[in-house]
């Protein structure tokens, strides 16, 4: 995709000046002016090796690719930087009017994509050890509304005795205020016996503001009031009022690496919940990627004869779609 703009930028360097009527020493001698001497902005057209590959790299290149297009372009013919910076602005005016009217049209069982990620153990000897874990989460974005399903399962059995076993089921609808800002809303399920509870059902709202938004860098955190409802392995029901705040970070560390961190708290005066996930993910193939995580999960008040953090280093597959 670069080489043919690279080809036609060489051209335009070399052969651009003898386009414009003008030699390339006379050019050179017109770039030693006085340095102080501001460029003179023109609205005539551009020389056609130029515009050539202006018209291909705005048509057919990424993001990067126009970029450094554009760069070289002003650097050979400053005099035409404002001309070149508009048609890149109706380039991304033209995109970003597509990807409204397309989000726009999109219904709500159209355009869902996700991931599946899936990772196992397996052990024999002296010790049987099986380990099993599975997750699969949903995305739909449409102009206003982006919708996220997701769900997770993790076992453990060591000589046929189930040692953990954690489940989970969330949906979480968020609105879009303004570029940043967005309202959200979570429904939760849980169940983990390891950790206290047959089940615990939560529900939250609130607002969610995008800290940093970079093409290679995004964090997000969200925050609100919670109610919850929790069934203890010993004991009555709980019902509690509680606050939530999550964070997500995604750092692109380079092309197909990638370093991700989430992790949400319930904060009450029955006991605090806090888990966190720190990953380190890898292209493989195609949308094949390997994950290797670092997963921490907190209950203030577990149950007696348990500890009350549990932590699991984890590697696994995950297939996009």
């Amino acid at each position: 995709m670069i080489l043919r703009p690279a080809l036609l930028l060489a051209l335009t360097l070399f052969a651009g000046p003898a386009f414009a009527g003008v030699t390339p020493d006379a050019r050179a001698a017109q770039d030693r002016g006085p340095a102080a001497a501001p460029t003179e902005q023109t609205d005539a057209p551009l020389p056609a090796p130029l515009q050539a590959m202006v018209d291909d790299v705005l048509a057919h290149g990424t993001d990067a690719e126009i970029a450094a297009v554009i760069k070289y372009a002003r650097r050979a013919y400053p005099e035409n930087s404002r001309m070149l910076t508009a048609q890149v602005n109706r380039r991304n005016e033209r995109r970003e009017a597509q990807r409204r009217e397309r989000l726009a049209s999109t219904g709500f069982f159209e355009a869902w994509h996700g991931r599946g990620e899936i990772g196992a153990t397996r052990s024999t000897g002296n010790n049987d050890n099986l380990g099993l874990y599975g997750s699969l989460s949903l995305t739909h974005e449409g102009l206003n509304w982006t919708h996220q399903a997701r769900a997770s399962l993790n076992i453990q059995e060591t000589d046929g005795v189930r040692t953990q076993e954690q489940m989970l089921a969330a949906y979480e609808p968020h609105y879009k205020v303004s570029d940043r800002l967005s309202a959200y809303g979570l429904i939760q399920a849980e169940r983990d016996p390891f950790l206290g509870f047959d089940s615990r059902y939560s529900v939250s709202a609130g607002f969610g503001y995008a800290l940093v938004k970079r093409p290679t860098f995004t964090v997000d955190v969200q925050g609100g009031p919670a109610f919850r409802i929790e069934d203890p392995i010993a004991g009555d029901d709980r019902e509690s009022i509680s606050g939530r705040a999550a964070i997500n970070a995604r750092l692109q560390l380079r092309p197909g690496v990638v370093l991700t961190q989430s992790a949400n708290a319930f904060l009450d005066s029955d006991g605090n919940t806090f888990n966190s996930s720190t990953g380190l993910e890898t292209q493989l193939i195609g949308r094949l990627s390997a994950r290797l995580s670092y997963n921490v999960q907190y209950e203030s008040q577990p149950a007696d004869g348990l500890v009350s953090t549990n932590t699991q280093s984890r590697v696994s597959l995950i297939y996009g779609f």
